[in-house]
């Protein structure tokens, strides 16, 4: 089945924000996708945008769906960014700019072993990590039957037999130098591909762990984290993302102790090797990986504070004989998580009771249906908004619309930000046909984070009052000052508010964003388009960034075809000629200046 071809735009706008699929829209239709290419399953592109390097842009696709897509823009907001929906968009509605590549297993398909062999061999000389990842492809057939499988869980359930311990140590050592022989200039677009390795095994120990196979999970984990620790010197990591990955273990460390069954004697070993893993670590990773997980090891289930608390006899101490450490929270989450796992719900209880863990407390009482418990002690003892929305969803999920409600609205009096539960509560009132209510909470959201898709928001719930609401939404914008005006840029233009865009954007750098509000601006305010292009193009210009000169003619195209449409050209050829005096000595710019000034086009 051929994925790509039944994807629909729906499908894209669904992964995507409204304003990210908006400006994606903007850069399929400007043509800022190049060199867009299919192989099998997989699309690559390069994707113009802020940045004076294009984006690279990797999107997989498998039997369920989009399984990956990545760019190299820093976006971090939710959802696939612009340049992802940018490339999608192409592929989908102009297909005929998809150079369509063979598929490897083709390519492959005439050569004898000899041609096979010698290829192999080349590779190798060029690219000496393939020859780990060469041996990464024979582990043993059950491992390849669980990497397979549509349904892993499943298969690690029937699962006995420990994995290959070897195997695994070959496999993550791979993956950490698989950038050992890659170009300087790419490594900074492939570095995501070692993170990622390591977090696809990271998610098998994840899936052991909920299969209740502690065994399994462990020995995964210890083959990350040997390799890790006696590889960080040698591995590139220059944002920390390998050394990040402890981050992540900590708790399945701890887990998959907690349900491997190990005995006291295998217990004992495991902790005394996590204080030879610490104290390599202490130069790499300012936190302390291994305390929670070690308290796991040492205390296992039969700890006698413990064995009291989840009998029902709960003190203050909770599960502790003194004062509990910094780390008794870790470790509590981790206790629960197992437990509920395994279906121990009132030991869950007593647990949670005792160690302070009253959000998650609240929310299993109403998991199982303890709705006037839950809510009665929710509003007594949530703390913070956070905790009011998680117990608003969990009674939610019961059926419990009503409760769910009055205490997400009681979060709003509690400390924390409260952007988050405003939605929620619009929402959910929206759904359940309390207008007004959704309204209120609509109109309380756009205050809290006033963006583009809050603001859409109020204008479909507010019905004849959208032009008294409009207003004093609009006049309350002009009144504040953020720091990142997109927020306000794109609202204000959204409206057709050209002034009030310009006056937001004000003095911001960003390229994109000041494209948008030019591109926007180019057939009413001429003045301030020339000023906002001549501005970003000798700003390229001045610094000699030569690999980014086309973008200063880019810009310089806009400063033009706002001077023709207000007849000064006899002011923009003057102007040119002078910029051509000025850099008279970057050969690589006057060309295309050149070229500017005779077509008037590039």
């Amino acid at each position: 089945m051929n994925i790509l071809s039944e994807l629909t735009e729906t499908d894209i706008r669904d992964r995507a924000t409204d304003s990210s699929f908006q400006r994606g829209y903007d850069y399929y239709r400007d043509g800022s996708v190049l060199e867009i290419a299919r192989r099998e399953n997989r699309l690559t592109a390069e994707v113009e945008g802020s940045s004076y390097e294009p984006y690279q842009v990797t999107i997989t696709l498998g039997q369920r769906g989009i399984e990956n897509a990545y760019c190299t823009c820093p976006y971090d907001w939710g959802g696939d960014c612009k340049h992802i929906v940018a490339v999608l968009l192409t592929y989908i509605h102009s297909s005929e700019e998809v150079e369509e590549l063979p598929p490897v297993e083709d390519m492959l398909a005439d050569l004898d072993r000899d041609q096979l062999q010698n290829l192999i061999l080349k590779l190798v000389e060029h690219q000496p990590g393939i020859a780990n990842l060469i041996q990464q492809q024979f582990p043993p057939m059950q491992e390849k039957a669980l990497e397979d499988t549509a349904d892993s869980r499943s298969l690690l359930r029937q699962r006995q037999s420990p994995l290959d311990s070897e195997s695994l140590h070959r496999q993550v050592h791979a993956i950490l130098h698989r950038l050992d022989h890659v170009r300087l200039s790419e490594l900074d677009s492939r570095g995501y591909e070692v993170t990622h390795g390591l977090d696809k095994i990271l998610d098998k120990a994840q899936a052991f762990v909920e299969a209740n196979d502690g065994r399994n999970a462990l020995i995964i984990l210890e083959a990350l984290t040997v390799e890790i620790v006696n590889e960080l010197e040698s591995v590139y990591d220059p944002h920390g993302e390998v050394i990040g990955i402890f981050d992540d273990m900590k708790p399945l460390w701890t887990e998959a102790i907690l349900v491997a069954d190990l005995t006291l004697a295998e217990r004992m070993e495991l902790a005394e090797k996590m204080d030879d893993w610490e104290s390599k670590l202490d130069q790499y990773y300012s936190e302390d990986a291994f305390s929670a997980p070690q308290a796991a090891a040492i205390q296992g289930w039969d700890h006698p504070p413990l064995q009291r608390v989840l009998e029902g006899k709960i003190t203050k101490l909770g599960a502790w004989e003194d004062e509990a450490p910094w780390f008794a929270d870790d470790l509590a989450v981790a206790r629960l998580n197992v437990l509920a796992r395994q279906g121990r719900f009132q030991e869950y209880l007593y647990l949670a009771e005792a160690e302070g863990q009253m959000d998650l407390y609240l929310i299993m009482l109403a998991r199982l249906g303890r709705i006037q418990e839950a809510v009665d002690n929710g509003i007594q003892y949530i703390e913070d908004a956070g905790g009011a929305l998680s117990l608003a969803q969990a009674l939610h999920e019961k059926g419990e619309t009503e409760s769910a409600l009055r205490v997400a609205e009681h979060g709003l009096k509690l400390q924390g930000g409260h952007s988050e539960l405003l939605r929620w509560i619009r929402d959910v009132s929206a759904s359940a046909g309390l207008s007004e209510k959704a309204l209120t909470a609509a109109i309380n959201a756009f205050r809290e984070d006033p963006n583009l898709d809050n603001y859409k928001v109020v204008e479909s719930l507010a019905g004849e009052r959208w032009p008294e609401l409009r207003g004093k939404m609009l006049e309350g914008l002009r009144q504040i000052k953020l720091a990142y005006p997109a927020a306000q840029v794109y609202i204000f233009l959204y409206e057709g508010l050209i002034d009030d865009a310009i006056a937001a954007l004000g003095n911001c750098d960003n390229y994109a964003l000041v494209e948008e509000v030019v591109d926007a601006a180019s057939s009413s305010h001429h003045d301030w388009v020339i000023s906002a292009c001549r501005q970003q193009a000798e700003c390229i210009m001045n610094a000699a960034k030569s690999n980014a000169y086309y973008h200063a003619v880019r810009w310089l195209q806009k400063a033009r075809a706002a001077y023709l449409a207000t007849g000064r050209e006899a002011e923009w050829q003057q102007y040119l000629a002078h910029l051509l005096n000025l850099h008279r000595r970057k050969y690589r710019l006057i060309s295309l200046l050149e070229d500017l000034l005779s077509s008037g086009d590039t």
